[in-house]
């Protein structure tokens, strides 16, 4: 990985392999870059190393070899204070919500801005009348305005996960990361919950990774695909050059090498 590509990207990581224990491998040389603005898809059955990967992609894991780098932040060498800074860069968005559900819906999106914030807060209006309004932007970008003073816990499954879609952007995060997002969703919520994702990495040109069991979810909504076994790559190719059978070949050959498809060059361009 050259220098060049590392300074283009926001999140590199080179050669990265971890053990756990000195025996379960969860990453095995894993090398790739994510560009500004992409939306970028980890597929894998469970125990691949998906969640692992995000982990490391937030600092919440270290490598035992290799380097990680994320928004400028070498991850493997910074001290707990700069990875607690370059987290609040990031939004982390959970299968389960992690919402307080006894608490309001727009209290839960407010508490996206803690880590910019000093002291606790108790109580909505412990957060200036200014977050609160912003708070109730971002409820409206995901189609929930009407719900501000509804407690998070009356909420329907995909509703939920739109209030933790507009709590992580209350971080104002330059990357948002999604670790099974819908994995617990009906189909018509996740297809609603991965649309919505699309829409705001189109729009504020956020870098989204997101692990997803849902080939045609990822197909559908993904700039690129990436496929893990057993903590390796197996694929890396933009989501617009597969279909399932093709990504299935991959996954069903096992092949300990990765999959890497050009797209096309277009027409009149050099090269």
């Amino acid at each position: 990985m050259t220098a060049s590509e590392r300074n283009a990207s926001v999140i590199s990581l080179d050669r990265v392999t971890k053990t756990f224990d000195k025996r379960i491998v969860g990453l095995r040389d894993v090398t790739f870059t994510v560009p500004p603005g992409e939306f970028c898809v980890l597929l894998g059955s469970s125990g691949a190393g998906k969640s692992t990967l995000l982990r490391h992609i937030s600092g919440l894991h270290k490598p035992t070899s290799g380097k990680v780098s994320v928004l400028g932040t070498d991850v493997e060498t910074a001290r707990e204070r700069t990875l607690r800074s370059l987290r609040r860069h990031i939004g982390f968005i959970f299968q389960q919500f992690n919402l307080v559900g006894q608490l309001s819906v727009l209290e839960n999106v407010c508490s996206g801005a803690l880590g910019r914030l000093r002291g606790p807060r108790l109580g909505l209006l412990a957060y200036s009348s200014r977050l609160r309004r912003e708070a109730l932007q971002h409820l409206d970008r995901v189609g929930l305005p009407d719900q501000a003073f509804q407690r998070a816990d009356t909420l329907s499954g995909g509703q939920q996960q739109r209030v933790a879609i507009a709590r992580a952007l209350m971080q104002r995060p330059a990357i948002l990361l999604a670790d099974e997002p819908v994995a617990s969703l009906d189909p018509d919520s996740a297809k609603m919950v991965m649309g919505l994702l699309q829409d705001i990495v189109r729009e504020q040109r956020m870098t989204l990774v997101s692990s997803l069991h849902q080939l045609d979810l990822a197909l559908s909504c993904a700039d690129r695909i990436i496929g893990l076994q057993r903590g390796a790559i197996v694929l890396d190719t933009p989501a617009c050059l597969m279909n399932a059978d093709t990504v299935m070949e991959v996954y069903n050959n096992g092949s300990p090498e990765p999959m890497t498809l050009q797209a096309p060059t277009r027409l009149g361009s050099p090269g």
